[in-house]
C-alpha cells in the first residue's frame, strides 16, 4: 500500500513539474521603427489574422506573416486599414 502511495506521489509531482515548465511568460511583440526594419524580419509584412493575409494574396500582394501581437504592436504600420502592416506588392 506504501508503494502505491509513493508511486502515486512521484507521478503527481512530475506531472506538476512538467506543467510549471510549460507555462513561461511569452516573450513580448517586437515594435519596429518603420516598416523597412520590419521586412528584414517578416519579408512580406505582418497580418492580424488569416483572413487578412488571404486578403493580400487576392489583391495582388504577397503572403505576409500571421502574427496578432506583431501587428498589435506595429498597427500604426498599417496605412490602409486592411489588417496587414507593411505589405509587400508582388
Amino acid at each position: 500500500m506504501a508503494r502505491h502511495f509513493i508511486g502515486s506521489a512521484a507521478v503527481a509531482a512530475l506531472m506538476v513539474g512538467s506543467l510549471t515548465a510549460v507555462a513561461a511568460p511569452a516573450q513580448a511583440a517586437t515594435d519596429f521603427a518603420n516598416c523597412d526594419a520590419m521586412h528584414k524580419v517578416y519579408k512580406y509584412g505582418v497580418a492580424k489574422s488569416k483572413r487578412a493575409a488571404k486578403r493580400q494574396v487576392r489583391s495582388g500582394h504577397y503572403r505576409p506573416a500571421v502574427r496578432l501581437k506583431v501587428y498589435r504592436a506595429n498597427r500604426e504600420s498599417d496605412a490602409d486599414k486592411d489588417g496587414t502592416a507593411c505589405e509587400v506588392t508582388a
